[in-house]
């Protein structure tokens, strides 16, 4: 997703990071922690984003409602939406070697 966005940021494509509070974030050790302060999961959500030098922002809630809203499949889940806002594809996971050519039709179209 990262070379997606690096690649196409140029020609309008943007990324978003959509997530919510989820009471445990899983560090380097990949052990889960809960945690029982919202402010400390977004510090540990900042952290990721910074250690992996995430090419997009991420919007976190404190609530599910966005993933109620998109019809929430599991996670990762794509979510393509074209220059007009109107939503071309939602599939879950992602899968570049057919997301990467429908994106390049999109970012070509008027």
């Amino acid at each position: 997703m990262n070379r997606l966005a690096r690649k196409y940021g140029a020609q309008g494509l943007q990324v978003i990071g959509v997530t919510r509070r989820l009471g445990a974030v899983a560090p380097k050790t990949g052990q889960s922690i809960k945690t029982p302060e919202f402010e400390e999961e977004l510090k540990a959500l900042t952290d990721y984003h910074r250690d992996f030098e995430l090419a997009w922002p991420v919007i976190v809630g404190e609530t599910d409602a966005i993933n109620v809203s998109y019809g929430e499949m599991g996670v990762p889940m794509t979510v393509i939406i074209d220059k007009r806002g109107i939503i071309r594809q939602i599939t879950q996971g992602y899968k570049p070697e057919h997301d990467v050519p429908f994106i390049e039709r999109l970012l070509n179209e008027k």
